[in-house]
């Protein structure tokens, strides 16, 4: 689930999408920002595929396939379920959110980090100078 900022939603205007928070397929990253799946994406071609203009009346619609970018700063929050079969990455895809989910028991298991050993600090006595 992406939630955009609400400025950035209106001004990218997305066909299809009602609302600065919605469920997409994710299908990468970089550091431009996140590429999402449009599986419905309409367009109105102007030219044929050899490059002939079409006149208005007798061009037709097409439905593509669409990845759209979203730029890291149009984004607001980033929901993953990693639990949900239908949303874990099948192929050799980097993970979003954390790169490794720990459990508490393997925390624990963990040693604490060595400290070098300090001597306590002793402070300095203050003394008032009588007028």
């Amino acid at each position: 689930m992406i939630h955009m900022h609400t400025q950035a939603f209106s001004d990218l205007n997305i066909q299809g999408f009602q609302s600065p928070r919605f469920r997409a397929v994710v299908l990468g990253l970089d550091h431009l920002g996140l590429w999402i799946e449009h599986p419905e994406y309409r367009i109105m071609p102007v030219y044929d595929d050899e490059g002939k203009y079409i006149p208005p009346g007798d061009r037709q619609e097409e439905i593509h396939r669409a990845a759209v970018l979203l730029f890291w700063g149009t984004i607001k929050t980033i929901i993953f379920f990693p639990d949900k079969e239908a949303v874990v990455p099948t192929e050799d895809v980097p993970v979003i959110g954390f790169k490794h989910a720990r459990r508490a028991s393997d925390v624990l298991a963990e040693e604490p980090p060595k400290q070098a050993a300090r001597e306590p600090r002793r402070r300095a006595k203050k003394t008032r100078k009588k007028k």
